[in-house]
């Protein structure tokens, strides 16, 4: 059944391509994944085989044993340090890492989880992927073993309470392709491209499947020491600030990064990209285009400062010194990670759907890169927040009406897993329900407090949730108690459920 088909049987179609497409009245929302793939002429090609089960893999057995109720995330304060080289003929990068870390869960760990989130299907299948050589912990060798998208450590004993360190070795093959990984023509997209962390909660170690059309990131904040040597004429883009001029050594050249408190790195690169630059507050906004996308530059200039602008007013202070934001060519609207959006252009792409695009994006520097959050478990904690913040630059709130699914079932707090379960139809109930129905929630709750309680509560729950890990019951405890009002019935009446989180 064909994308449309299925969306019109339980929504208004209009309010569908409003929101997904950035057609219509209000271009108020775009964002990477943001449009159906293989539903949407153009749209990239996603892994063969059915969704069923390209997305609903077995955890690990290891990952499905639930310890004991804790409320302890970990490992904690990763400091990465890496350097890699890469060469653009083969569309290869290699390279050393050594991540250190504190082990803070109480009990000695016998066991390590990274994500190696280029090793998905969708990367493979066009050539990507990440091989991993000499693992060691505490400068001992290690057992490990690849399984998809997870590398799995094994054969040693870190005490509780004390600092450890993992070095890898690790070769990365970017794919061909317009993406958030891979490259397309003289333009490399490198999101999610190395080994990283995973995070140990309640549910033991987070592993989860890597998600097309949407995100299945959840890393905690840490440190990143980056060094890349690739050809001089490169010009790029990364989170983190450039530490100095680049060395130059023959035709090559050495780029020091630095950044602090983020979840994440990563990386664009063009030689034909130009950079326009100005200031948000004591924040450096940039913007790299090429030639042909040139004529957004402005735009993008201006929607990337007012937008900061806007969202450290009524959110939280924006707290790092730089953010890139970056054309590319690609199917989806724009990519968010930590002081860097990727924003795609297209030739149907307009001055004002760009506009949008950005502050989408950069809503997610609050809303995922400040406040993280497991966007498997919860995606509406991050996809919601940042389409509302779309349409609170754009001057749209007015505009999110959407009214929920007919089916009960589906939630605004429903995992990923809920959605994909139920195949190419909760695909599209997914982004219906997180963006759509998600921005209306938001915006419902909003006009029930008040601006001034509502940006009030937002503000003391940035505070409290600054570089950590949010819940559901995170952002309904924080609402409640700054409002000094129940919230209970108004969360339960827009399918805000905590025992989506309980089970």
């Amino acid at each position: 059944m064909s994308w449309k088909k299925s969306i019109r049987r339980s929504v208004q179609w209009a309010s569908v391509l409003t929101i997904l497409l950035g057609t219509a009245v209000s271009p108020t929302f775009a964002h990477a994944e943001s449009v159906v793939p293989n539903r949407v002429p153009g749209a990239y090609q996603t892994p063969n085989q059915p969704l069923s089960q390209s997305l609903l893999q077995a955890k690990d057995p290891a990952t499905t044993k639930k310890p004991e109720k804790k409320g302890v995330l970990g490992p904690i304060h990763p400091r990465y340090e890496m350097n890699v080289n890469y060469d653009s003929k083969a569309h290869q990068i290699n390279g050393t890492m050594k991540v250190q870390f504190t082990n803070n869960l109480k009990q000695d760990l016998t066991e390590l989880y990274f994500n190696l989130w280029g090793n998905a299907a969708v990367f493979k299948e066009n050539g990507g992927g990440i091989d991993v050589q000499n693992v060691k912990v505490n400068g001992k060798k290690a057992r490990y073993e690849v399984r998809d998208t997870s590398l799995h450590l094994q054969g040693f004993s870190l005490k509780a309470n004390k600092k450890a360190s993992v070095e890898m070795d690790f070769t990365v093959s970017v794919p061909e392709g317009q993406d958030r990984f891979g490259w397309s023509g003289t333009t490399v997209s490198l999101g999610n491209w190395f080994p990283i962390l995973a995070v140990y909660d309640d549910e033991g170690w987070n592993v989860d499947p890597y998600f097309p059309y949407g995100e299945s990131f959840y890393s905690l904040t840490g440190d990143f020491d980056v060094t890349v040597t690739t050809d001089k004429s490169q010009v790029i883009a990364a989170t983190g600030t450039e530490k100095g001029r680049p060395k130059i050594v023959g035709n090559q050249a050495v780029h020091h990064y630095v950044a602090k408190n983020v979840r994440d790195f990563a990386m664009e690169m063009d030689p034909t990209y130009h950079v326009k630059s100005g200031m948000a507050g004591n924040t450096k906004v940039n913007v790299y285009f090429t030639d042909k996308q040139a004529k957004f530059a402005d735009a993008m200039l201006k929607s990337g400062i007012d937008s900061l602008k806007l969202y450290s007013e009524k959110f939280g202070k924006y707290p790092w010194p730089e953010l890139d934001v970056v054309s590319m060519e690609g199917w989806f609207g724009g990519m968010e990670y930590p002081q860097l959006v990727m924003i795609s252009i297209t030739d149907n792409s307009t001055v004002d759907r760009v506009k949008s695009v950005v502050a989408h994006e950069n809503g997610h520097q609050w809303f995922y890169g400040i406040i993280g959050d497991n966007e498997y478990d919860e995606p509406w904690l991050d996809e919601s927040f940042a389409t509302f913040s779309a349409a609170l630059y754009d001057g749209t709130l007015d505009s999110l009406t959407a009214e929920p699914l007919e089916d009960p079932s589906y939630h605004l707090s429903s995992k990923v897993s809920d959605f994909t379960a139920r195949g190419d139809e909760g695909v599209d109930a997914y982004y219906y329900m997180i963006y759509s129905y998600g921005a209306r929630t938001l915006n419902d709750l909003r006009k029930e407090l008040g601006d001034e309680q509502f940006y009030r509560s937002m503000q003391a729950y940035f505070k409290e949730k600054k570089f950590g890990v949010t819940t559901t019951a995170d952002f309904i405890r924080i609402m409640e108690q700054t409002s000094g009002r129940d919230l209970s019935g108004f969360f339960a009446d827009h399918r805000v459920y905590l025992s989506d989180q309980e089970n």
